[in-house]
């Protein structure tokens, strides 16, 4: 027991984005956010987190503008130590992606990392 009294409301997709995402009207939320390199949703105003710190945007707004490898790993690193020190989010777990497709289908990831189909390089074996 944390000392946290909570009611879970299950709600429809519709309702979450227009209650949720648009009004910012919650408490607490669950959703599913996998997203590959997203980190940059944290800095967008108005974005339903509600999360503001300038020197996050100031690192986030040079990393838009970075194109040297080794500047990008460490203003990534920068990033993420700020929101470790922050918590403007709590990540829970991610439900593994498993699939199955015919043994001639190539380009399919045997992992994939985030929930959508990334098809572009599927072709049927000759």
């Amino acid at each position: 027991d944390i000392g946290v009294n909570l009611q879970i409301i299950p709600v429809e997709w519709a309702e979450w984005l227009s209650q949720v995402f648009t009004n910012k009207d919650y408490d607490l939320t669950i959703v599913s956010h996998v997203e590959p390199n997203d980190i940059d949703i944290y800095s967008r105003p108005g974005y339903y987190f509600q999360y503001d710190n300038p020197k996050f945007n100031d690192v986030i707004k040079e990393l838009g503008t970075t194109v040297d490898k080794d500047k990008r790993l460490e203003l990534l690193g920068e990033a993420q130590k700020i929101l470790a020190h922050d918590v403007p989010a709590v990540y829970l777990f991610e439900l593994p992606k498993i699939g199955v497709w015919d043994a001639k289908l190539q380009g399919m990831w045997a992992n994939w990392p985030i929930e959508a189909d990334d098809l572009t390089k599927v072709k049927w074996a000759d």
